[in-house]
Order: C-alpha cells, then sequence, then structure tokens
C-alpha cells in the first residue's frame, strides 16, 4: 500500500468517525433533553379575530406558554408577519418575551422559544416540510433532535392555485406527522386573503376545505391558525367592533363575498409600518393570536367560546 493511499484511506475513516461521533451527539442532546408534555386539548381549537385580546390572557399563562412550549415554525415571506409581531409586541412590553433562532432553537429562559425554519432552509416551501419525503425529514430531523413539543407551517400564497387533491395531501401530511409524534401538536393554517379574483376564490374555497377538516373530527383535538380570518377582520376603535373586508364573485351559480385582506393591512413597501407583504399593525394582530394559541395550548381555559 502506498504512502498516499495510507493517507486518503484514514482520512476517510476519520470523516466517517466524526460523521458518527455527530450523529451520536445530536441523539445523545434527543433524548437527554426530552419536549415538554403539554395539557391534552379537549375538542378543536380555533385561532382568529376573536382569539387576540391580550388583556383577557392572565400573565401566568403566558408564562407558562413561555416556560413549557419549544416552537418549531416552517415558512416563507408571508408566514414572518407572526414573528414580525411577536417582535413588535416585545418591543412595547417585555413581559411578552420572545427568542427566534434561525435554523436552531434558542434555550433562553422567560421567553418563547422559536426554531425558526429547518435545519437547511430558513425559508420553508411545502417541498421541504410536508410535501415531499425530503422535506418530510427534514421535519423529522427537526422534531426529534430537539425538544419540541409545538409544530407548524404557513402557507404563502399557494392556496390560491392548489386543487383539493393538493389541499388534501398537506392535510393527510399534518394528521400523519400528528400520528407518529403525539408529543407534538402540529397546527394547521389557513392561507393568506390577499388575493383577489379567481384565485381568491379558490383560495376561500381551500382554506374551508382546512377548516372542515380540523372542526369535523373534535376527537383529533385539532389546532387551526385561521391566518386567512385574520388578515380579513379589522377593529374599528371608533366604532368599537369588528370589520369584515370582502369581494363580491360570481361563481357561475350565484354571487357570493369573499373575504380579503382588510384595506387597513394594505402594505407599501415605501411605508415605515410595512413589513413581510402587509402592515405593523397586521403583523400585531396575527402575533396577538400566536399568544393566545400558546397559551391554550400550555393549559388556559377562556372564559369566553372561541
Amino acid at each position: 500500500m502506498s504512502f498516499k493511499t495510507l493517507i486518503r484511506e484514514k482520512h476517510v475513516i476519520l470523516k466517517s468517525l466524526g460523521i458518527v461521533l455527530v450523529q451520536w451527539l445530536l441523539i445523545s442532546c434527543a433524548f437527554s433533553n426530552p419536549a415538554i408534555k403539554l395539557p391534552p386539548l379537549s375538542g378543536p381549537v380555533v385561532i382568529d379575530h376573536k382569539s387576540t385580546d391580550l388583556d383577557q390572557i392572565p400573565k401566568e399563562w403566558i408564562n407558562k406558554a413561555q416556560s413549557d412550549i419549544k416552537w418549531h415554525y416552517a415558512h416563507t415571506s408571508h408566514g414572518n408577519q407572526l414573528l414580525t409581531g411577536l417582535q413588535i409586541i416585545m418591543d412595547k412590553n417585555p413581559d411578552y418575551a420572545v427568542s427566534i433562532g434561525k435554523r436552531s432553537l434558542p434555550r433562553t429562559k422567560n421567553a418563547l422559544c422559536v426554531f425558526d425554519g429547518q435545519n437547511r432552509y430558513l425559508g420553508v416551501t411545502p417541498e421541504n416540510y410536508w410535501q415531499t419525503a425530503a422535506g418530510k425529514r427534514y421535519t423529522q430531523e427537526v422534531i426529534e433532535y430537539n425538544p419540541i413539543n409545538v409544530s407548524m407551517w404557513s402557507w404563502c400564497g399557494q392556496a390560491g392555485t392548489y386543487t383539493e387533491e393538493e389541499v388534501q395531501e398537506y392535510l393527510d401530511a399534518m394528521a400523519a406527522f400528528q400520528e407518529a409524534y403525539p408529543e407534538v401538536t402540529f397546527i394547521y393554517m389557513t392561507g393568506q386573503a390577499q388575493q383577489g379574483g379567481k384565485k381568491g376564490y379558490n383560495r376561500y374555497l381551500r382554506n374551508n376545505q382546512i377548516r372542515k377538516w380540523v372542526k369535523d373530527h373534535p376527537e383529533k383535538n385539532r389546532v387551526l391558525f385561521d391566518f386567512a380570518d385574520l388578515d380579513s377582520w379589522w377593529y374599528n376603535p371608533v366604532l368599537e367592533k369588528w370589520e369584515q373586508s370582502t369581494y363580491r364573485y360570481s361563481d357561475g351559480t350565484g354571487t357570493i363575498d369573499i373575504p380579503i385582506e382588510h384595506p387597513r393591512f394594505h402594505g407599501r413597501k415605501e411605508s415605515p409600518n410595512y413589513a413581510c407583504h402587509t402592515t405593523h399593525e397586521s403583523c400585531e394582530q396575527k402575533a396577538k393570536a400566536v399568544w393566545w394559541m400558546m397559551a391554550r395550548l400550555a393549559g388556559w381555559k377562556p372564559n369566553t367560546p372561541e
């Protein structure tokens, strides 16, 4: 055996040992720091515009969410509205502290810890979370090597073009994740409501398909974050009531009202209050709903029905 061959084989052996060591360390960390088991839910939980009043949530349940929940959140640009809103709220009141790790899970005390993205991707399309075998593996990697107990993927504009069959693939994939990892709560989401016309109508149908999937199986205790609902409703502080924005659309059998993003949330890039295709106000409204959802997952039961 030549000297070069010996060196090459030694390098291969050391590289293989290094890979095995890294895998062992990941597995050790996963099992030495298990996820906190969240209390069981009773029936479906729907988070929408009626779930945005932070004053209704006792501080103890915000604290409980910060201590117990480790949130895996995969998304692209529209989904980043939630994280932007959480940071806005934290800047106003540090009691609502969050710690967001890019492709990693923070270990920050007294803060809601968020694993942002996947191990390999920050912007996470359907292919990299639920739609392909590789994407499912990426999701499994995050869950198995981190003490994750909540996982969530956000639509961008796909609901405007996806067929009923494609959305059913999403629903089936999320249900399969839940069955494989019963200790993790997988959050369903609706697609954003910025699209109008034919795409907006398709998005409306697909979002209703997702809502029906959650509500028609109360024994599954599924959780829905209704992003589209939060897009279309705005609370008018002068009139002290909620307003929903809709547009008229003919589906061939009649004319119906389709929810669409409220004009108050129309963001312009040149505006200082623009973020993630919308306004800071819209981001903050969705983040309030996130805190409501996290408090519910931590065990809080609101006095008023959701």
